[in-house]
């Protein structure tokens, strides 16, 4: 989907994103981004990603400027969602905010009519108006700050209410671009970007990690060619493999393996052994496939080996040293990287996965070798995905033992929300 203006392709992007529950990410590709200059694509993804860190704001505010709103169709709401995103954030002149819409709704043989007089309502009512003027209002923090009621409920029963708020305000930050490269090529990598233009900062972290400043697409575009190991990769993302105290000549299973960065990054830190990388899913599998084929040849002395198959029904005729099960999760503690999570999840999935991710973890754990450890990880913020599953396991299995559990957050880390449990396997 890509057309020639930005603002046309943020309405059927965003459309896409909300009615057919497609995630963003999957959307907003490298291809389409490549067919903009560089001023238009940070214009779409401003707009794209501001629009969605602020839909329930945005809806709340211009709820009052509809005489019938169903009978109005989705691209014509998402044209005035984010026309208003770019009236209250982007400070985009009003003038030029409603031509331009009234020209997409055009476009899209929608009602430019009704678009432009809500526009200029709108404005009537908001022009001049800070946005500190309407947070200061009496908003919830549901509204305030556009995560859903049923999410913001749940963190007030576990944090207090500053920190709920703190959580939600760094959700709706922009997240730093994080590459993973090998810890002893940081110096190099980093002086390779600097020369590029970018502004590099060495992860606290990790010493595989550097914060790049910048549009993600520019950044991925120059290291394409580069002569070196890197991945784009989050440091809480590339803790998991730091705390699998993988050594060389291990044998290691990755056992839900896409997009390949806990796999890769593995591998370049214990230089020599073997990793067979499980992925069911044919999409993800593909994209498994090509960053391995990209990194392989600078882990030349790691035999990685990408299986598509189902961890469920897998078999292996052999133990392995270390096993990660990065499991899949609700994915809300990347919230903050990827806005439209908190529109696709809710209460009913976090407990269907937290099903699947106590399957998963008994099917493993069958194959790790005594001594050997059992890396448990998700991107979730919930205990259901997290330490209840992991609280589960123990009570089962007393050849287990848990050595570290470990949580991150956003807004006191810096990082994605992770929650990580290292698991020895005693006898």
């Amino acid at each position: 989907m890509v057309y020639k203006s930005p603002r046309k392709t943020a309405v059927a992007i965003l459309t896409r994103v909300l009615s057919q529950r497609k995630s963003l990410k999957s959307l907003l590709t490298d291809e389409v981004l490549s067919s903009f200059n560089k001023s238009d694509r940070a214009f779409l993804i401003e707009v794209l990603y501001g629009t969605l860190r602020n839909l329930h704001l945005i809806d709340y505010l211009i709820e009052g400027f509809f005489k019938n709103k169903k009978g109005l169709s989705a691209f014509t709401i998402n044209n005035l969602r984010t026309a208003v995103y770019q009236l209250l954030f982007m400070k985009i002149p009003e003038y030029a905010v409603t031509c331009e819409a009234v020209n997409v709704e055009k476009s899209f043989n929608g009602k430019p009519s009704v678009v432009n007089a809500i526009l200029r309502n709108f404005i009537k009512n908001y022009s001049g108006k800070s946005l500190e003027e309407i947070f200061n209002s009496n908003l919830s923090l549901s509204v305030k700050y556009s995560h859903p009621e049923w999410l913001v409920k749940r963190w007030l029963k576990r944090f207090p209410l500053e920190e709920v708020e703190s959580l939600l305000k760094a959700n709706n930050e922009k997240a730093p671009f994080s590459i993973a490269v090998k810890p002893e090529e940081r110096a190099l990598v980093a002086e390779y970007l600097t020369e590029k233009g970018f502004k590099v900062e060495f992860s606290e972290i990790v010493p595989s990690g550097l914060k790049i400043q910048g549009q993600g697409y520019e950044i991925r575009q120059s290291l394409q060619q580069a002569p070196f190991f890197w991945i784009v990769q989050d440091e809480a993302s590339q803790l998991v493999c730091f705390l699998l105290e993988a050594f060389e000549g291990a044998r290691i299973l990755d056992a839900c393996a896409s997009p390949g960065g806990k796999t890769l990054l593995t591998a370049a830190l214990m230089k020599k052994g073997e990793i067979i990388s499980v992925e069911n899913n044919r999409v993800r599998f593909k994209i498994l496939q090509e960053n391995i084929n990209r990194l392989r040849k600078f882990v030349p002395h790691v035999k990685i080996k990408p299986q598509l198959a189902d961890i469920h029904q897998i078999e292996f005729k052999h133990s392995f040293d270390r096993i990660i099960l990065d499991a899949p999760c609700s994915s809300t503690g990347v919230i903050r990287r990827n806005p439209d999570v908190r529109y696709r999840v809710n209460e009913e999935e976090i407990k269907r996965l937290s099903e699947i991710q106590k399957h998963m973890i008994e099917k493993v754990a069958q194959f790790l070798a005594k001594d050997g450890i059992l890396l448990y990880s998700v991107c979730s913020t919930e205990p259901n995905e997290a330490e209840e599953v992991i609280e589960s396991f123990l009570q089962k299995h007393d050849e287990f033992s848990s050595i570290k559990k470990l949580r991150t957050y956003p807004h006191t880390d810096g990082m994605d929300g992770f929650f990580m449990a290292k698991l020895l396997r005693i006898k």
